[in-house]
Parts: C-alpha cells; sequence; structure tokens
C-alpha cells in the first residue's frame, strides 16, 4: 500500500484494494465448491493479502460500521454477544487490537462480522463495539 506521505496516493491504492477485494470475493474457489484457484484459496494468494490489508487499515482506522460496509460488503455472518457461536469465535480468532469485552457484558461487547476467506474454513472477523471496528483476527482451521 502507498505511504502516509503521499494520501492521494493511499487513498487510490485503497480504493483498488476495495475493488481487487470485493472482485475475488464472487470467485468460487476450492472451499466454496469449485475448482482450486490461487487467487482465492492459496494462503498468502491475492484474496489473502487483499483481506489482511483491508483488516489492518480498517483496525487503524477505527472504521465505522459504514465504512467497513463500503470497503468490504456486508458480512457474510453477523455474530451478537449471547451467541454460542460468538463466544466460540472470540476464543478461537487470533486478534489484534483492543481486548475484546465478555461476551456476557451485556451492551459494550463487540459485535462480530465475518467475512470468508476460504469459505467457512478460514474467515476473518472484525469485532464492531460501539460502531467501530476495535479489533481484527482470523478463525484458522490449521489443517
Amino acid at each position: 500500500m502507498a505511504t502516509d506521505d503521499n494520501p492521494a496516493a493511499a487513498d487510490a491504492d485503497l480504493a483498488q484494494t476495495f475493488r481487487e477485494f470485493r472482485a475475488l470475493r464472487a470467485v468460487r474457489g476450492h472451499f466454496e465448491g469449485g475448482a482450486w484457484n490461487n487467487d482465492v484459496d492459496r494462503w498468502q494468494g491475492r484474496k489473502h493479502v487483499l483481506m489482511q490489508r483491508l483488516a489492518e487499515q480498517l483496525l487503524r482506522q477505527q472504521a465505522s460500521a459504514a465504512q467497513v460496509r463500503q470497503a468490504m460488503g456486508e458480512p457474510d455472518a453477523l455474530l451478537t454477544p449471547g451467541q454460542a457461536a460468538h463466544a466460540r469465535a472470540t476464543q478461537q480468532a487470533q486478534w489484534q487490537g483492543a481486548a475484546l469485552a465478555a461476551p456476557s457484558s451485556g451492551s459494550g461487547a463487540a459485535v462480530l462480522w465475518l467475512y470468508r476467506w476460504r469459505g467457512t474454513h478460514d474467515q476473518l472477523a472484525l469485532a464492531l463495539a460501539h460502531d467501530r471496528v476495535a479489533a481484527a483476527g482470523w478463525m484458522h482451521q490449521w489443517e
């Protein structure tokens, strides 16, 4: 990505990352019933790299829910505090960013937005607390 020395270049690079991610998100790879595709299925393939960049940027900016939707589209799944899946995901993911509130802590607990990288096999989780990205993490199967 472009550096902070040139904000216009950084914005253009980020916009290109958004477009490229959305295009690859529509491709059905091996883990979604399609043929193997290095761009979407391989570790550190293009889709994986783009998702890492987006997660890093959205976390750094403490992006709002609207900004996340603009960048990545609607999440593939939304987990709210109190759901068993939320508790599992909170424990399973390897997080970067603010510590997550315990799932039972009520309104301050983060809502998890899940974005599939390789189907439900490996996913990016964005934790939104008070409508802002507070943490980003990966849930991998580690086969």
